[in-house]
């Protein structure tokens, strides 16, 4: 297994708004004084120095009330979003993980997701289907061999599986 990799498609960041993260009080010109609405507690955030004048524009957070107040649409890369408080992001943020397993066509495509524990997320029909059949069905407590198991039955599906700590 390897340490899982963020892709800055900003999905989990896009529901930490108004439910997880609402900013206090400002600070200075970078540091906020935020609440951590589910957990309880306040933390401390500082907006990264390099990420000070995409931070001042509110306009797409405004439109959309469910982002995390610090999440910003990358200025370069389409489609990629940035944490403008990465450094200073609270525990729950550090330790999110979106998927323990990514799964890869044959073309290097990934084609879906296992979020929480065993949960399959997928737009492509095959692989919704191979797993409805073969795996699904699995009764299996034990995490480490139910990962073995997916890798083997998926790669024989003509998939690929990253799996994460």
């Amino acid at each position: 297994m390897k340490p899982f990799e963020c892709t800055l498609c900003g999905k989990c960041c896009m529901h930490a708004g108004s439910g997880l993260i609402e900013i206090e009080k400002r600070l200075t010109s970078r540091d906020y004084l935020c609440r951590q609405k589910i957990v309880g507690g306040t933390f401390r955030a500082r907006v990264e120095e390099q990420f000070i004048d995409i931070f001042r524009d509110t306009s797409e957070n405004d439109a959309h009330p469910t982002w995390c107040p610090f999440l910003r649409r990358h200025p370069e890369e389409v489609g990629k979003y940035l944490c403008t408080i990465h450094g200073s992001r609270p525990s729950f943020c550090r330790t999110y993980i979106c998927c323990t397993m990514r799964v890869f066509a044959d073309d290097d495509r990934e084609v879906g997701k296992v979020k929480g524990r065993r949960s399959l997320s997928t737009e492509d029909a095959a692989l919704q289907q191979c797993w409805d059949e073969s795996v699904a069905p699995l009764d299996m407590d034990n995490d480490v061999a139910w990962r073995s198991e997916i890798i083997e039955i998926l790669g024989r599906a003509g998939y690929r599986v990253e799996t994460y700590e």
